[in-house]
């Protein structure tokens, strides 16, 4: 449990504050479970015993096993990572495929008419400049005189 909750703060790298929030809840949820197998396990008779088992397995799991559970976590969670992305692509590419199809004539289309959708406009503009440059025309003459 200690080693997942490491890799979490490793790949999250949570605040301050936030970190310490999730160490309470963390040792607490420890605490429960503690608890509940020395219930279980010997009617919930707390003995020195229990604490020096309880230590003794954590330091020997800490500096023999944790980095080899540390190792074999992450590439699961990479395993499983890499399996859910290929298989976003693979269900992807075909609708990528689809889109493709429709925008493809509509590109080559819109490259063909954009000239002339700008002429036209400029065409279609040419009476409201001339009626423009001509008031200007106008009143630079009649300044003039």
């Amino acid at each position: 449990m200690y080693d997942l909750y490491r890799i979490f703060r490793g790949l999250f790298k949570p605040k301050k504050i936030a970190t310490m929030l999730q160490d309470l809840v963390f040792w607490v949820f420890i605490f429960i479970v503690a608890f509940y197998v020395l219930v279980f396990s010997n009617e919930g008779a707390i003995r020195y015993y229990n604490f020096l088992g309880f230590t003794m397995g954590a330091g020997f799991y800490h500096f023999s096993l944790s980095a080899l559970a540390i190792k074999g976590m992450l590439f699961l969670i990479r395993s499983i990572k890499n399996f859910i992305l290929d298989t976003f692509k693979i269900i992807k590419y075909p609708l990528s495929v689809t889109l493709c199809l429709i925008t493809g004539p509509y590109n080559c289309c819109k490259k063909q008419i954009k000239p002339l959708y700008y002429k036209a406009r400029r065409i279609g503009s040419l009476p409201k400049n001339i009626v423009r440059d001509t008031g200007k025309a106008i009143g630079i003459y009649f300044k003039k005189k």
